[in-house]
């Protein structure tokens, strides 16, 4: 079946033979990899560690009777870190077998299940291999019939993966009959067929099957491709890992190890653009280091966050958006940015309620689990990258106009409609546009990273670190970044096991002052003059004096987690783990006095200086007790607790009036300072059931309980229920194979579940500022009520209810997941306003709303073309989703916001509303003036949020995967978005509507009837587009190549992003948010827009 161990170990021994005899050749090459091991010297170390190997030693517990050998191989993966790996041709794994064993190896447990069979079984490393062994318990039969000796072929091949990584343990079959072979440790395999006719069938879990016909090839070479919706998929939970098939609810789970090498990441956000259904990224601007807006089906609340919570190796994790504790416009960091990319290995996305509901009432909004790299057996396995870049501005931006008559007097086109103006000269200049004045500039980006892993069966480690230092387009925006990590895991005895995580993160982050700002680049030039000769075309500042001012952010991040898991027995696991996310954030803002612009007497100098330790700890114990009721029927219990805390800690600082040349608070003529402390505790405990019927129907049921510190005082606990059934209907006898040639595997799911976002940490209580006054001369402190609090007030509460199909077709080539679900969250907090009168502050929040959210998701991976030489995979994710606000409060008047936002019973969340108006040029003049304008009642105009998402990834793999070429294009549609940008530059009477007569009288009527009618409407404007956010080509160097050399891996990576975009957006970019990550204020309003970018990487592994 295939080549023995021995054989395995001898391919190994062979390539440590070569290496020895070729030394000399390759001295200098070994001399470099002992320096850089000598910085990892502490690792290296520890591969002495152990002298048993793992699979010496391990010895379990076993007590199971008239069990199929297929239930008690799994107990036996479940107890140990054993995989096993058989054709299912060849082994009986439905037969019935006792085994009771009381600490006893597992070796010794496999002879006695296998001892009246010709199965042997091989180990390597943690892999143990069944096969069929002719010469075991051989008897001598005398054939009954003459025996037809048939001629066979013998095919040989090697298997590897998209990264053309050997893969060991891949099943190759010749279909319909039970010949079969596994790839050994270089992924070569050897077997026998009948003809050249014969279909080599390819399985290996995680991965898409594959089928090759023989044909005249006596070499058949296989790249298998990842199955993100394999059913045998591994998915992180609560209570640990489960298989997908065993989940009732649509979680996405990405591998995106290898995505940082092969697309263009910069961050997090990137990672996520595109990838999962139901996810939706909103960029806020082009300024580097700024976050992004997420988004999990739809938004829920009205007033608190909706972005999610972010777990990374089990710890909760500081997501702050809007970072910054000071002016700088719109767009500002998130702290989700400071997590290295090239760290990670997978991100899973919890999508509602029903899935989220053991995370408790912080989970309502979804929650993003992310695992980075870990070490595994072997020799230390080194990977380093290096690369450079070039980021520029493409945006063209709209001039400022000014219209003349003969004798030099300004004047307007609704002017010219009235008969007082007529038109001799228009002018118009940008000086963002002109090369003589634009203060952009091309951005260049360098990074350089390393890694290394290994260890031994009893220690594993993974170690990285890597710099980055990225320039934006104008002088003032830049970061740069410094990452380590270290991840460990130890087999302290056969029933212990324990891992430890640590990442550490230095940034100093460069902002420049953007948006709604009157000291922003933006605004001054597009608020400038109509011509070169006046101020080179800027408005009241230039570029020189804005770059002045240095806005800066630096941050200093540790993060680390412990995780025990202990298995007293086969059927007990203990998991107990505990975390830490600490930031040290200090942002700082400085005017050099007599050189800043004269803005608030900030050119006498001043400087803002705050400091923030943040502190996130996370405890959880989870116990589970797995049992059999019956063969067919399994069961599973968990319990669970959880302890989370968040703790911030805040000083203010700020001097005006500074000594020139000084930057130091402690010479300021005028200080200020405060400091703040913001707490929050939660404490959770959850049971969850779960039964499986002859591994074909998973029921889930389960229950959590919460009880906060922000919490009302009266209100002392929530619970969150869930029910969830996933059913594998193909596996079904029903289910007849001949009508199912073209259906491969068809999964039925539903959940039902509840989880809860918390009120804020102040909302619930009642408090008093204190406050300094003058009473008869005398300087005295006292207290103003601050808040009249909420004993009542309790987390708002989001129940979902999920149906959901996976399919798979035509033999496996294409994977089909569709899910509906129907949120609906109650107890939405909203702000009643109290009569002044009462003297208790402003008013309270009370749990008075309700949102409903819907929509179905639709994820779509087909290999649409696979051969040796070529293949074109095409992933499609899309979301289609409704959000309404059903119920604001009884007494609640509709909430307005943002000017042109509110939150109406009965519509989207955040929607624009403003007076509708219509116009006719009843002259025919081709101007309209003030009376050609009517205004009517006020009208809803539509969401600011995409209610269709649509992202198409093709990858396409020429000469034999030797270049692969990928892409990303993404359609969103359904919103609008306030260009404010527009009405702003209208007001101050520069635009192209007001000035040149060739403007449309769409857009002439729109500027009359925002300048003078006071109605934004004609702004409000439909924002869908279509945006190419990535493209990228890779070369893999040949193997052959590559192995001369030294290395097992090395690749070439040429990358863009944001190069290109359609859209009937008439403002900067359909994509902007001037408010950063802000729940529901969005406007387009003197943004830096969007940035295009190249990357050059070159990815080495040794």
């Amino acid at each position: 079946m295939i080549n023995n161990i021995n054989q395995l170990i001898h391919y190994k021994n062979m390539k440590n033979l070569f290496k020895q005899r070729s030394l000399n050749s390759f001295q200098i090459k070994f001399d470099l990899k002992m320096k850089l091991t000598t910085l990892f010297l502490i690792v290296s170390f520890l591969n002495l560690y152990a002298n048993d190997s793992y699979a010496q030693k391990t010895k379990i517990s076993l007590h199971m009777e008239n069990a199929t050998i297929e239930n008690v191989l799994y107990k036996i993966e479940s107890l140990s870190d054993f995989k096993f790996m058989f054709n299912d041709n060849e082994i009986d794994y439905k037969k019935k077998v006792t085994i009771i064993a009381n600490r006893e190896r597992i070796s010794s447990i496999l002879k006695d299940i296998f001892s009246n069979s010709n199965v042997a079984f091989e180990v390597y490393k943690k892999q143990i291999i069944l096969k069929i062994d002719p010469l075991k318990n051989q008897v001598n039969v005398t054939p009954d019939k003459e025996v037809v000796l048939i001629q066979q072929i013998a095919v040989t091949g090697n298997v590897s993966d998209i990264n053309n990584q050997p893969l060991l343990g891949v099943n190759v079959t010749a279909e319909g009959t039970t010949t079969g072979a596994i790839t050994d440790f270089d992924g070569n395999y050897s077997i026998k067929v009948d003809s050249d006719q014969a279909v080599l069938v390819f399985t290996y879990v995680g991965m898409k099957t594959v089928k090759k016909v023989v044909g005249q090839e006596t070499t058949v070479n296989v790249r298998m491709i990842e199955d993100n919706q394999s059913l045998d998929e591994v998915i992180i939970t609560a209570t640990g890992a489960r298989k997908r098939v065993e989940m009732g609810n649509s979680i996405a789970n990405l591998k995106v190890s290898d995505d940082v090498k092969e697309r263009p990441i910069n961050n997090v956000f990137d990672i996520l653009q595109g990838q999962a259904a139901g996810v939706s990224i909103g960029a806020s601007g082009g300024s580097v280091g700024m976050g992004s807006r997420i988004r999990i089906r739809g938004s829920n609340s009205a007033s608190l966050s909706n972005e999610p919570v972010i777990y990374v190796d089990g710890v909760l994790i500081n997501n702050e958006s809007n970072s910054i504790s000071f002016e700088t416009g719109g767009q500002s960091p998130s702290r989700l940015d400071d997590i290295n990319p090239e760290d990670i290995e997978s991100i899973e996305v919890v999508k509602g309620p029903s899935a989220a509901t053991l995370y408790g009432s912080i989970a309502a909004n979804g929650v993003i689990l992310i695992t980075t790299k870990k070490g595994g057996a072997g020799d230390p396995r080194w990977s380093a990258f290096m690369e450079t870049g070039f980021v520029e501005d493409v945006t063209t931006y709209p001039k400022n106009y000014q219209a003349l008559d003969a004798s030099g007097t300004p004047g307007f086109n609704f002017e010219a409609a009235d008969g007082t103006f007529v038109h001799d000269v228009v002018n118009s200049f940008q000086p963002l546009n002109d090369s003589r004045t634009s203060p952009f500039r091309t951005g260049v980006s360098v990074g350089a990273g390393l890694s290394v892993s290994g260890g031994s069966e009893a220690l594993t480690y993974f170690l990285s670190g890597s710099m980055s230092d990225s320039e934006g387009v104008v002088p003032v925006s830049n970061i740069k970044k410094t990452n380590f990590r270290g991840n460990f895991g130890a087999q302290i005895t056969d029933k212990l096991k324990m891992s430890l995580t640590t990442s550490y993160t230095n940034s100093d982050l460069g902002l420049p002052l953007n948006d709604n700002f009157s000291l922003g680049l933006m605004s001054q030039g597009l608020d400038g003059t109509s011509s070169f000769d006046v101020n080179n075309g800027w408005g009241e500042f230039t570029p020189e004096e804005l770059f002045t001012i240095d806005t800066r952010q630096l941050v200093n991040r540790f993060t680390t987690g412990l995780e025990t898991i202990w298995k007293p027995s086969e059927k007990i696991n203990v998991r107990v783990f505990g975390g830490l996310d600490y930031t040290s954030r200090w942002d700082t803002q400085f005017f050099p006095t007599g050189e800043a612009p004269a803005f608030l007497n900030y050119d006498e100098g001043a400087r803002f200086s705050n400091r923030f330790n943040d502190f996130v700890y996370t405890l959880d114990a989870v116990g589970s007790y797995s049992t059999n009721f019956s063969e067919n029927i399994t069961s599973r219990t968990s319990v669970g607790l959880q302890y989370l805390q968040k703790l911030t800690q805040g000083t203010f600082a700020t001097g005006f009036q500074l000594v020139a040349g000084s930057n130091s608070i402690a010479g300021a003529a005028t200080t200020t300072s405060s400091e703040q402390t913001i707490e929050q505790r939660t404490i959770g405990a959850f049971i969850e059931e779960q039964v499986g019927f002859n591994e074909k129907l998973f029921v889930t049921g389960a229950v959590r309980t919460d009880r906060g510190s922000s919490f009302g005082s009266s209100f002392k606990s929530v619970y969150y229920p869930k029910v969830s059934a996933s059913w594998l209907i193909s596996n079904e006898d029903f289910f007849n194979p001949n009508d199912k040639s073209w259906m491969n595997s068809l999964r039925l799911r539903a959940a039902w579940g509840a989880s809860g976002v918390q009120p804020g940490t102040n909302d619930a209580l009642r408090f008093f500022n204190p406050i300094a006054a003058t009473v008869d001369g005398t300087s005295v402190t006292g207290v103003t009520i601050g808040s009249v609090g909420n004993a009542g007030l309790k987390p708002e509460r989001s129940e979902e209810l999920e149906f959901g199909a996976d399919v798979k077709l035509f033999s496996n080539r294409i994977g089909l997941d569709l899910t509906y679900f129907n949120k609906q969250t109650e107890d939405a907090l909203i702000f009643r306003t109290l009569p002044p009168s009462l003297g208790v502050g402003a008013g309270r929040f009370e749990n008075l709303g309700s949102v409903k959210n819907s929509g179905v998701e639709i994820s779509l991976n087909a290999s649409i073309v696979e051969t040796e030489k070529f293949y074109f995979d095409l992933g499609i994710v899309a979301s289609f989703i409704d959000t309404e606000l059903t119920k604001l409060g009884e007494g609640i008047e509709p909430i307005i916001f943002n000017g042109v936002q509110r939150h109406v019973e009965g519509y989207p969340l955040g929607g624009y509303w403003d007076e509708e108006y219509t116009y006719s040029d009843a002259n025919g003049d081709g101007f309209i003036g003030q009376t050609e304008v009517q205004v009517g009642e006020t009208v809803y105009l539509g969401t600011p949020f995409a209610t269709t998402d649509i992202s198409f990834t093709p990858t396409v793999g020429l000469f034999n995967n030797a270049v692969v070429l990928r892409g990303l294009l993404n359609y969103k549609g359904g919103q609008k978005l306030y260009n404010n940008t527009g009405a702003w530059r209208n007001g101050n009477n520069m635009t192209q509507e007001l000035n040149d007569p060739n403007a449309s009288l769409a857009g002439q009527a729109r500027a009359v009837a925002s300048k003078f009618l006071g109605t934004n409407a004609g702004y409000i404007e439909d924002a869908s587009f279509w945006r190419l956010r990535e493209i990228s080509l890779t070369y893999n160097a040949p193997q052959k190549l590559v192995s001369s050399i030294g290395f097992s891996r090395v690749s070439l990576t040429l990358s863009g992003q944001n190069l290109g975009i359609w859209t009937d957006y008439s403002g900067l970019d359909p994509e902007i948010s001037s408010t950063g990550q802000s729940n529901f204020a969005t406007e387009e309003f003197l943004s830096q827009p969007p940035t295009r970018s190249w990357k050059v990487r070159l990815n080495l592994s040794f």
